[in-house]
């Protein structure tokens, strides 16, 4: 199937649907990229062409057709150990706080989890750390993603061998067992994460309390309004001191004054500030 490229009326009403609904900005110039990545949804509901998904958003009771498009656009790709500044930093610098004698907990939220390869892999480098550390903190990953396939998806912990790029041969032998041809993540690296759906333009201040959120390269899809909010959400939600790892293209400290910019060696991340 294909989608006709010159349906520029039919993207410029998308890009008021989503901004209106989510608060979700895509610009001008960027009609293929979001093109080729609705190009599924619209498959997936049976749809001939942009404008009729269109026509489908504006309908009452759309919300699993706007979770999907929402869910395709900001969407990246699953590897492995990656991005691999943030596993310097979490090597270098966030293992050594996260598994400190004196704490007894550390909860970790990590947004748009996707298939779930981040946070399996996470959960390896600190299963690995606290083994050899002999740690005894309690680490809880919450993995969230807006779309309940993915989230149903990625709780299994089955992979087939095209979705295992960028791990190592040692660490999937470990920590995953081969199943009729698929990969399966072993019941030690389950147990410490927990999947579940969420959508950022929800209510999500109810969540409890966080030393570290990842949020890799979801931000700079919203608008300043919502961006400013989500980040005043996130102060509200980390404990004193928590941190915030965002993309790198997504700057932080001009929407919110609540972090404090750290330049770490291995990478940047931003910090809470002391109120």
């Amino acid at each position: 199937m294909s989608i006709a490229l010159e349906e520029e009326g039919a993207y410029q009403s998308l890009q008021i649907v989503l901004q209106d609904a989510f608060g979700v900005v895509i610009g001008e110039g960027r009609n293929h990229a979001i093109l080729a990545k609705l190009k599924p949804v619209i498959s997936e509901f049976s749809l001939d062409s942009l404008e009729a998904l269109v026509t489908e958003l504006h309908k009452p009771g759309s919300s699993d057709i706007k979770n999907s498009v929402l869910q395709a656009i900001t969407a990246h790709e699953d590897a492995w150990f990656a991005p691999k500044e943030l596993f310097r930093l979490l090597d270098d610098y966030l293992l050594a706080d996260m598994l400190d004698s004196g704490r007894s907990n550390y909860r970790i939220w990590v947004i748009g989890s996707g298939a779930g390869q981040l946070p399996y892999s996470l959960a390896m480098n600190i299963h690995q750390a606290m083994k050899q550390t002999h740690a005894k903190t309690k680490v809880i990953i919450e993995a969230t993603d807006i779309s309940d396939s993915f989230v149903e998806m990625a709780a299994k912990g089955m992979f087939d061998p095209a979705s295992m790029e960028g791990i190592s041969d040692a660490s999937r032998n470990k920590y995953m067992e081969e199943k009729s041809g698929l990969w399966q993540v072993n019941d030690d690296i389950r147990s410490m994460i927990k999947f579940s759906t969420c959508s950022l333009v929800d209510d999500i201040e109810n969540r409890g309390h966080y030393d570290l959120i990842i949020c890799l390269n979801v931000l700079l899809y919203f608008s300043v309004p919502v961006k400013a909010n989500l980040l005043d959400s996130f102060a509200r939600l980390l404990d004193p001191s928590g941190i915030l790892v965002a993309g790198l293209n997504e700057p932080v400290l001009a929407q919110n004054s609540n972090f404090d910019m750290v330049r770490h060696e291995s990478g940047i991340f931003y910090r809470q500030r002391a109120r």
